[in-house]
């Protein structure tokens, strides 16, 4: 039993309760003391009958408290001040049981100073308040049935390749059964960490829980709804591919998944343990320290709840049960929504696609994969490109026959006609630049016509014919190298066919000269 402060007036009440008959056990239990506690004191009293009670309780306890050996206390001072930053830092404030374990393993002090003594030591050099407890809610489900989701903020972490803190995320999924859980350390909440943290729990549990209990998070539900919420579709695709069921939980409703809510405390808080051992954690080390932490330490205790050790208990009797991962890990896919524009294309991250005249004004769902992007029309695929290397990806199917060739009508007309004027290979170059839509390589033969009116034009000849035989494919940083290149050579032509003075060509001699 800790220790348990006794007072005067409380011994005084101890001895009126034993003159009116009651047991000391009776007594003890009632008053919260110790039954030897209670009984040496009534001994002290009844060997001492001539003597005022009230000066024998106040010598036995001046004592005692003058007696208590401060060896544990002594051990902790000198760590006071470290102890009262790590309980009560905003930054990364621990528990009392998590800076006790911190101090315990920093400075060796394991064996040597018991958690009781710390407690006393916290309580009587008031570093701690006391605050509120939260209650959660207990959920009974089957092996394998549910695993609840959830994402918290851990805390800040160094980043080496900035050298500033960064904020770092918890994904934490939760086993109802067993309480087995995995954690991943993360820098963004987006869809695609969110999916691919799935992606690695599965791996994780070796198999997939029939349901996943989800907050409403942008990531997983696009619109929240009681009964019909809009998931998103990436995540939606995720949860088809490994045959599961998404469940998610009522808006600002957390006791819906108690579960994995209280186990985002736990979490927490050894993440703010681990930086407290190690400053200059990574996010790697994070993610090693957490997995290991949890199979080996967390997993080897006795839940408050189920009374078994979760990680012994998954592999007892959840992992059996879990659905059988596919042969085919989930690729990820990222679904936007986007509008056709006039000229034929849609833009998706930063890249332009093209679609038939049909869909011009219309808006189109498009399913971006790693190699690959699938355009959407009411559900109806309608067309699949290849992500390109540059800006932008044309199929010339798309485009009626009017516009594929329509070299001589407005600013295409101008600019052949520009052209023209500098050299007609630098025609020919625009012509093929345009050719066979005038209008989706516009812009750049209006830059390269642009350059070309601030050279030569035997120097715009010569740069317009190396572009035809050497290049399929010309922008005006290139052309501008082109023309740059041919200047140099040029220049050391012309510097090779400098002409002789007279007193120079007088020194000359013929090669019949050295011959004899």
């Amino acid at each position: 039993m800790a220790y348990n402060r006794i007072t005067t007036m409380n011994i005084l009440e101890v001895l009126k309760r034993h003159n009116q008959g009651q047991s000391i056990s009776s007594i003890a239990s009632s008053m919260g003391y110790d039954r030897k506690t209670v009984r040496k004191y009534l001994k002290a009293i009844k060997n001492n009958p001539a003597e005022d009670p009230e000066g024998i309780i106040k010598s036995l306890i001046m004592s005692e408290v003058m007696g208590r050996p401060r060896e544990k206390q002594d051990i902790l001072t000198p760590f006071k001040e470290e102890i009262q930053s790590l309980i009560n830092d905003t930054s990364n404030k621990l528990k009392p049981k998590s800076a006790f374990e911190v101090i315990s393993l920093k400075y060796d002090l394991t064996g040597r100073v018991s958690y009781s003594s710390f407690k006393r030591f916290v309580h009587k050099n008031q570093l701690i308040k006391s605050s509120l407890r939260t209650s959660t809610c207990r959920i009974t489900t089957e092996p394998g049935s549910q695993c609840q989701i959830d994402y918290c903020k851990a805390g800040l972490i160094h980043d080496h390749a900035t050298g500033k803190k960064k904020v770092v995320y918890a994904f934490i999924a939760t086993l109802s059964f067993s309480r087995h859980k995995y954690v991943e350390f993360v820098y963004t909440q987006n869809e695609k960490s969110f999916i691919q943290s799935h992606i690695h729990m599965f791996r994780f549990f070796g198999g997939v829980p029939v349901t996943i209990k989800l907050d409403n998070l942008k990531s997983g539900v696009i619109k929240p709804d009681l009964y019909d919420p809009n998931l998103n579709r990436a995540y939606a695709e995720m949860a088809e591919h490994y045959g599961l069921f998404l469940d998610p939980c009522r808006v600002a409703s957390p006791q819906d998944k108690g579960i994995v809510e209280r186990d985002v405390q736990t979490i927490r808080e050894e993440f703010r343990k681990m930086l407290a051992l190690n400053p200059l954690l990574t996010l790697s080390e994070a993610n090693e320290g957490i997995l290991s932490w949890i199979e080996n330490l967390y997993g080897r205790r006795k839940h408050g709840t189920t009374q078994e050790e979760p990680y012994t208990l998954f592999l007892k009797e959840e992992k059996p049960r879990l659905l059988s991962l596919p042969m085919d890990e989930y690729e990820i896919s990222e679904w936007k929504m986007a509008t056709v524009h006039p000229d034929h294309y849609i833009q998706v991250n930063k890249k332009a696609y093209s679609l038939p005249e049909v869909y011009i004004g219309k808006e189109v769902m498009v399913k971006i994969r790693q190699n690959t992007v699938s355009i959407y029309y009411n559900d109806e695929l309608i067309k699949q490109h290849i992500v390109p290397y540059g800006f932008r990806q044309t199929d010339i199917n798309d485009f009626p026959e009017h516009m594929r060739h329509r070299l001589d009508t407005g600013m295409p007309f101008y600019l052949r006609e520009e052209a023209q004027k500098i050299a007609p290979e630098f025609e020919k170059l625009i012509v093929k630049i345009l050719s066979p839509n005038a209008y989706i390589n516009l812009r750049r033969a209006q830059s390269i016509v642009n350059i070309a009116k601030g050279y030569p034009g035997e120097i715009i000849k010569l740069a317009s014919m190396t572009a035809l035989e050497e290049y399929s494919n010309v922008h005006p940083k290139l052309f501008r190298a082109i023309i740059e290149k041919h200047q140099e050579l040029e220049s050391d032509k012309e510097s090779h066919e400098m002409s002789l003075s007279l007193e120079t060509e007088s020194f000359v001699r013929t090669s019949d000269y050295f011959t004899h």
